[in-house]
């Protein structure tokens, strides 16, 4: 109790909650989509890709997470428009476009002083130093892809289980894929202050994967991932808080915990059940 009662006390976690809490219910609600599309290397790439923007932004002194969302959104629209007909796979744009920006994001930041980026909060996220422009930037981004996912879930949804019939049904596909690929760019760069360019994908994956032993329906997983994320997001920046640990790390850690405990108790509803149905 004393622990908890420090956490919630604490100048420093009473300004990083809210970003911290806001970031999980985003990433946790994209999560699902991620799953169903299986876009899970997309988010690999592109978070990896979105250092190039980084590297801009500290070398051009601009706005650190504008900047790195411009470049993530430029990278995700030209990954959904590789011309696959000249037989350049997704994954072979992807590989391509995320050496080749992580490459110009090295250099870039290469060439900055070291005083003026901290490299690694960069890679591995540090959501204690968030800034009250940051936090503003970060609300304006969350509303546009949780308004997306209201307005969109359902299409997206149809598209990723049976896209001919969907397409049938009047729905246009192909720019309603462009524009997943686009809102995933969008949450990637909200990952980044919490979980850095490199654990990026344990967000935007582990919640719905969590989910997925329990649910089925779109309402379900997508209720059930925002649970599990916010579970995971406040154990893990508690036990940060409390071990001096990194917290993107011990979030994505305090996830993967949940994930095996789900994944151990689904298996062990499964043979309770079929047990109880041989008996």
């Amino acid at each position: 109790m004393d622990i908890l009662s420090q956490f919630f006390t604490s100048p420093v976690m009473q300004e990083s909650l809210p970003p911290a809490l806001l970031i999980s219910v985003v990433t946790s609600s994209m999560s699902v989509m991620v799953l169903a599309h299986r876009l899970s290397f997309l988010t690999v790439g592109v978070s990896h890709a979105s250092l190039a923007g980084l590297g801009l932004a500290v070398t051009l002194s601009l706005p650190l997470l504008p900047t790195a969302t411009v470049t993530a959104l430029l990278i995700t629209l030209l990954l959904a428009n590789i011309p696959k007909k000249q037989g350049i796979t997704d994954d072979a744009g992807i590989g391509m476009l995320f050496a080749g920006s992580m490459a110009l994001g090295v250099v870039l930041i290469s060439t900055a002083s070291r005083y003026e980026v901290d490299l690694f909060g960069l890679l591995f996220g540090n959501i204690l130093t968030i800034s009250s422009s940051e936090m503003q930037w970060l609300l304006l981004v969350g509303a546009l892809i949780l308004g997306s996912m209201v307005m969109l879930a359902r299409g997206w949804w149809s598209i990723a289980f049976d896209p001919t019939t969907a397409a049938a049904a009047g729905l246009p596909v192909p720019t309603m894929r462009m524009l997943l690929y686009g809102v995933t760019g969008l949450t990637v760069v909200m990952c980044v202050k919490l979980a850095g360019i490199v654990l990026t994908t344990g967000l935007l994956v582990l919640p719905a994967a969590c989910a997925w032993f329990w649910g089925r329906s779109l309402a379900g997983l997508w209720s059930l991932s925002v649970i599990f994320s916010l579970t995971g997001t406040l154990i893990g920046l508690i036990i940060s808080y409390h071990k001096d640990w990194p917290s993107g790390a011990t979030v994505v850690m305090a996830l993967c915990c949940i994930f095996i405990i789900s994944w151990g108790a689904a298996w062990l509803k499964q043979r309770v059940q079929k047990h109880s149905e041989q008996g």
